[in-house]
Parts: C-alpha cells; sequence; structure tokens
C-alpha cells in the first residue's frame, strides 16, 4: 500500500512538472513525462504516411508554432517563413548552435561546419563563404566549370546516341556530374572517365555511413553506445572515419608535400578551396598564432561540403526531371523561353539571363519545393529564455523551421500537391518563401553553387534535349517518407533525343 501510494505520489510529481514545462512553450498535444510525444509522433507518422504529413497535421491543428517533446526535450516547430524570418535571421544570434548527435560531435570533436558549434565552425564558415566567392562562385568562374562539366557528359550522351536517343539512368548521371563540380572546387579534381571507380568508392563510403545511423545512434549518449553497444559503437566511429579519410586523401597528400616544398600554394589566386586553406594555415603559422586551421579541421571540412554539396543537389536534380517528364506542357514553355533569351538557341543559357527566364525561375523554385531534401530539419538550441510568435520559449529547448511542412503549408502554397510553377508568377513573393538551404546563420554555405549547378543543369538540357519517360512515367512519391531525408525514385532511366 505504501509503495503504491509513493509510486502514484512520484508519477503526480512527473506529471505536474511536466504540465508547468510544457505551458512555457508553444501549444502542442499533451505529453507525457520522460517519453513525451514520442508515441504520438510514431503513429501520426505511421497513419499520415510519413514525416511531413504528420507535421503538417501538427500545424494544422496547433498552428504555424508549435511543440513537439521527444522524451525530456522540447522541439519547437516553425512552419511558415514570416516566423522563421523574423526569429532566424532578425533574432539569428539566438540560435547559432545547432543541436548536434552525442556521436557526431565525439567523432569530430567540435570541428568542420555542419557537426560543430562555437568559434572555430564560425571561423571555418567566414573562410569558407570567403574562399568560395574568391574563386568566383556566383559570378562567370564558378558558371564555365558547370558548364564545361555538363558539356563533357552530354558529349558522352551523344556518343552513345542510337538514332539521336540516348537511354539515361539519371541519378548515375547527375551524381557523376555534380560530384565532379564539387570536387573540382575542392581539390581540383574533375572525374574523368578512368576516375568513376574513385567516385564510386566516395559515394559508397558515404552511402554506407548514411545507412549506418539509426535514430538509436543519433540521440543516445556515446558513454551509453561505448557501454552497452561497444562493437556497434566502433563500426560507426571506423565508417565515420574512412570516410572522411579518404575525401581528405588528396588534401593530406598536398599538405606532405608542402611540408618538404615540392609544393607551394599561390596565396593571391587559389585554384581550389584545398589551396586557398593551406594557404591559410601558411598565413596562421607565420604570425605563430594559436590557430583552428588545422589539417584535422579540413578533413571535417571537405566532409561536411561534400556531403552537403553532392548529394543534396544531385537529389533535387533527379527529383526534378522525374516531375518534368510527367509535365511536357511545363518542358514546353521553359523551352520557349530558354530559346528566346539564347537566340534560339545559338549558345549556352548562362547565369546572367535569370532575370528573363522567369518562368524557368518558377519552374526551378517548385522543383526544389516539392524535393524539400530534409523531412526534418536540423534543430538549433536555445540558450535563453525567448518568444516565438507570442508564444515563451525556455532556455533548453531546441527550434528549427521544420522546412519539409513549411514548403506544404497550404496557407501559403495552395494545392501543394500540385506541381504548379505558375503559383510563383501569380505571387513572385512566393519565390522568397522557398528556403531549401535552410536560413538564418547556419544556412548551407553552398548554396550559391547549388543554385547555378540548378540553373545552369535544368535550363541547358531543356535547352538541348527533348527528355522522355523510358517506359513508364517515373513515381514522384518520397520513397523514404519516415526518415529524416527525402528520396526520390532513383531508379529511373529517361530517354534523352538531342533536338
Amino acid at each position: 500500500m505504501i509503495f503504491v501510494l509513493l509510486l502514484t505520489t512520484f508519477l503526480a510529481v512527473l506529471i505536474i512538472r511536466q504540465y508547468q514545462k510544457a505551458r512555457k512553450l508553444p501549444p502542442g498535444p499533451v505529453s507525457l513525462p520522460l517519453i513525451g510525444n514520442i508515441h504520438q509522433l510514431v503513429y501520426h507518422i505511421w497513419n499520415e504516411k510519413g514525416v511531413v504529413p504528420a507535421f503538417d497535421l501538427f500545424r494544422k491543428k496547433y498552428g504555424d508554432v508549435f511543440t513537439i517533446w521527444l522524451g525530456p526535450i522540447p522541439h519547437v516547430s516553425i512552419c511558415n517563413y514570416e516566423t522563421s524570418q523574423e526569429v532566424f535571421v532578425k533574432n539569428g544570434n539566438k540560435y547559432k548552435d545547432r543541436f548536434l548527435p552525442p556521436v557526431y560531435l565525439h567523432v569530430s570533436n567540435n570541428l568542420g561546419l555542419f557537426t560543430a558549434n562555437g568559434p572555430v565552425c564560425a571561423e571555418m564558415r567566414k573562410f569558407t563563404l570567403l574562399a568560395f566567392r574568391n574563386m568566383g562562385v556566383g559570378r562567370d568562374l564558378m558558371e564555365q566549370r558547370i558548364l564545361d562539366e555538363l558539356n563533357t557528359r552530354c558529349a558522352e550522351i551523344d556518343a552513345d546516341a542510337v538514332n539521336g536517343k540516348t537511354i539515361v539512368h539519371t541519378t548515375e548521371f547527375f551524381d557523376l556530374t555534380v560530384g565532379s563540380v564539387i570536387n573540382s572546387l575542392l581539390v581540383g579534381k574533375r572525374f574523368e572517365a578512368e576516375d568513376k571507380d574513385d567516385f564510386l568508392e566516395i559515394k559508397r563510403l558515404m552511402a554506407e555511413a548514411a545507412d549506418l545511423f539509426t535514430m538509436f545512434d543519433l540521440v543516445v549518449p556515446v558513454w551509453f553506445l561505448k557501454s552497452f553497444f561497444p562493437s556497434r559503437f566502433e563500426r560507426v566511429v571506423a565508417i565515420f572515419e574512412k570516410a572522411l579519410n579518404y575525401l581528405s586523401r588528396e588534401a593530406l597528400a598536398r599538405y606532405e608535400k608542402l611540408k618538404t616544398g615540392e609544393y607551394s600554394v599561390n596565396a593571391e589566386d587559389p585554384q581550389d578551396f584545398v589551396e586557398a586553406y593551406l594557404a591559410k594555415m601558411e598565413q596562421e603559422r607565420l604570425r605563430d598564432s594559436d590557430t583552428p586551421y588545422t589539417m584535422e579541421c579540413l578533413k571535417f571540412v571537405i566532409g561536411d561540403l561534400w556531403l552537403a554539396g553532392q548529394d543534396t543537389t544531385s537529389t533535387t536534380l533527379v527529383a526534378g526531371f522525374n516531375h518534368l517528364v510527367k509535365n511536357p506542357e511545363i518542358v514546353r514553355k521553359c523551352r520557349e523561353e530558354i530559346l528566346r533569351i539564347t537566340e534560339n538557341g545559338s549558345r549556352p543559357l548562362q547565369l546572367k539571363d535569370r532575370a528573363e527566364s522567369h518562368y524557368l525561375n518558377a519552374t526551378i523554385a517548385e522543383i526544389q519545393r516539392h524535393a524539400s531534401i530534409l523531412n526534418v530539419n536540423f534543430w538549433r538550441l536555445v540558450h535563453e529564455p525567448t518568444t516565438v510568435q507570442g508564444h515563451p520559449v525556455d532556455s533548453g529547448s531546441v527550434i528549427c523551421a521544420q522546412l519539409g511542412a513549411l514548403h506544404v503549408n497550404d496557407d501559403l502554397f495552395k494545392n501543394p500537391d500540385k506541381f504548379y510553377p505558375e503559383r510563383f508568377i501569380e505571387n513572385e513573393q512566393l519565390l522568397s518563401q522557398i528556403i531549401p538551404f535552410g536560413i538564418g546563420k547556419r544556412s548551407c554555405v553552398g548554396e550559391n553553387i547549388a543554385k547555378s549547378e540548378l540553373y545552369l543543369m535544368i535550363g541547358n538540357l531543356i535547352l538541348r534535349y527533348d527528355i522522355k519517360p523510358h517506359g513508364s512515367e517515373p513515381s514522384t512519391e518520397d520513397k523514404l517518407p519516415y526518415s529524416a531525408g527525402k528520396t526520390p525514385d532513383k531508379s529511373v532511366k529517361l530517354e534523352f533525343v538531342k533536338l
């Protein structure tokens, strides 16, 4: 009897404390002590057939700002653009640290761009943006890199053509094209035909690392993994380190040559990111300063940039062409506009043409809205009590702009399931409310590269080829709706018919 009374009292205290904590946050489903809303979240994800539909259900019920408790930690989701802008741009300094999985921090030792917080991360971000700008990202130099790579891949398509038609596995095509661009930018080497095995090994390692990590690995403390799952912990760390070492091997080899005098850097006109970084390292060494510019840090920066710069852009392109071949009328309108701008195709589409290509811009925005790579966005830490849309948010919470749910918000995008570029022509303000690269101080550093690749590759492929389904039309459904990231149908083969 005493035990029952004590247990009842204990549970009552937990429930009261949970209620008091929840009162200091935006509305959401009633949470339980210790487990929060995990049981409800799992049910709704299953019932609604995906993470994004479940979040959209919560948005419709509780408003554009709502709270979901994942265990003892409250997660605040923002599903509209204006509030995201207010929180992460106007008050961005309050939310610049990411909520990072413990095992990521253990492996990276808080180094790099995406899996790190604090002053080293801020310095690497500042340096990366400057280095990219100096290498012509967003300008003619970057445009030429992309067009050169696209021309090479198109020449391969044309060489394989039978009666002007080539069957193309779009995932392989875009993976290699985008991968070659980012590899050229990072280490100065594009992937030639003889280097395809090298590229495939990088893809295999990155895919293995991504497939290995489950929600379990991402949330449990490192000591728990070490103590109760030592073999799994060792495997997780080993594959992570193997992938990073493979990606950074060119940089490490160049550094060794730099130390022996076999290689020198051009600080005034670096040809790639690694050369810019090594030049900065030399500058810091001569100043004899305590510097964050180390080879260990470079390894993680390269890994972050390669993963973000290759996979997300390639996946968006695959998803985009899955939609385009199902909508030939949209392709026809894009081609007519591009032909007019490029003087009947007498030159390739260029970045300078963006101001005139309104329909193509709208189509790319609609592709990005549907592709919207993250089902669940990266969370930010709340270090001090604040207010979001009139709701108090206590310190210790985490918060994010929930991009997947934002991009299907039917208050913004009418009939969100429909692929309809005209929505951005009818209301140009919607263009600014597509934020696939995130928003604020931790938005993607490769945004300008990705935007350039999407514009030049989509536009010039439409200009050069009539692209049709090979067999049945591809699916445009998310193949992994229950995971943190979206995946389009990557098995698709399309027919590229030269115009």
